[in-house]
């Protein structure tokens, strides 16, 4: 199905253009950020064509390295032939290409992030200034985009495995990792076993009896689903625990992703979902905010897959 092609812009975004892979019919192209195995690895298997284009900057990086990288970025996105329909998945590494093909009359549709309930994401709004419609997960988004919002549900993957209690906490906060709620959890959660997912942060220097630790696990919903609890960021994760698996969940706000969500959006998309929301781990009195919220974590709240429904809805513009 060479008419659609999929921005697959790291990270959760990655996670997003594999949700939707899934459920079509059959393989399509990708784009996906230059030099991110993580993304390559993710995909591969649903993909008939692989691009890669730089991404701008990461969430922790300045403007002004986007601007070193914006020359090859444009002559990349440009030589990308058209497709009919491309789906943006969001982050500054899906302006460009979908731009292009915007101007070769390609239909663009974005991705909100899960967790823009109050304020929209910065390349999302971009986007959407081009976009035929923009995919939502909640209601709750709606306002956001009132003329071009098309609520679909949650969109997660298919789940691979049953949900299980094998009696560990799951750590887990994307690739950039999080080390202030990695020390803190390795230095107050005592007694229990913990399995922690540290991203670019060395794993060994957590590892010991009770931790147990990895930079990246293309099969993190293995871990997922048979955890008793996860423990993550405002990312896609804490959805995917939720709708996928109905894991309980805390949500730990990390302060330094600037260009990320607010803490007002975090706050509400926690609500949403069901999870326990603590703050940045700078902002604690002390250990026992987390070690609290780790005893008394919420049941998640109980969603159905809103991936079909975006696929079907791409299916009907073809």
């Amino acid at each position: 199905m060479t008419r659609i092609l999929i921005i697959a812009s790291g990270g959760g975004h990655t996670g997003f253009a594999r949700a939707i892979a899934q459920y079509l019919p059959e393989k399509v192209d990708f784009v996906i950020p230059t030099n991110d195995p993580y993304s390559r690895q993710m995909i591969s298997q649903y993909a008939n064509k692989i691009y890669e284009i730089p991404k701008g900057r990461e969430p922790d990086e300045s403007s002004l390295v986007l601007f070193k990288r914006l020359f090859s970025i444009i002559v990349k996105s440009a030589s990308i032939k058209k497709y009919d329909l491309i789906i943006a998945t969001g982050s500054n590494h899906s302006i460009f290409p979908s731009f292009f093909q915007f101007l070769k009359g390609g239909k663009v549709y974005g991705i909100e992030s899960q967790d823009r309930l109050i304020t929209k994401g910065k390349a999302i709004g971009i986007i959407s200034n081009y976009a035929k419609g923009v995919f939502l997960h909640w209601q709750e988004q709606r306002k956001l985009y009132e003329k071009k919002g098309i609520v679909v549900g949650p969109i997660v993957e298919k789940p691979k495995y049953e949900s299980k209690d094998e009696g560990y906490i799951l750590v887990t906060t994307g690739s950039m990792g999080f080390k202030r709620l990695f020390d803190a959890i390795v230095k107050s959660v005592i007694g229990k076993r913990i399995v922690i997912q540290t991203g670019k942060i060395d794993p060994t220097i957590y590892r010991n009896q009770n931790v147990a630790t990895f930079s990246f696990d293309p099969d993190l919903e293995k871990w997922i689903a048979n955890a008793s609890l996860v423990i993550t960021h405002q990312g896609k994760t804490a959805m995917e625990a939720v709708v996928m698996y109905r894991k309980p969940v805390i949500m730990v706000y990390n302060n330094d992703w600037k260009s990320a969500t607010t803490l007002s959006d975090a706050k509400k998309y926690a609500e949403i979902l069901g999870a326990t929301f603590l703050s940045d781990p700078i902002t604690w009195s002390d250990y026992n905010v987390l070690l609290e919220a780790i005893e008394n974590a919420n049941e998640p709240n109980v969603f159905d897959t809103g991936t079909p429904n975006l696929v079907k809805h791409v299916l009907s513009e073809l």
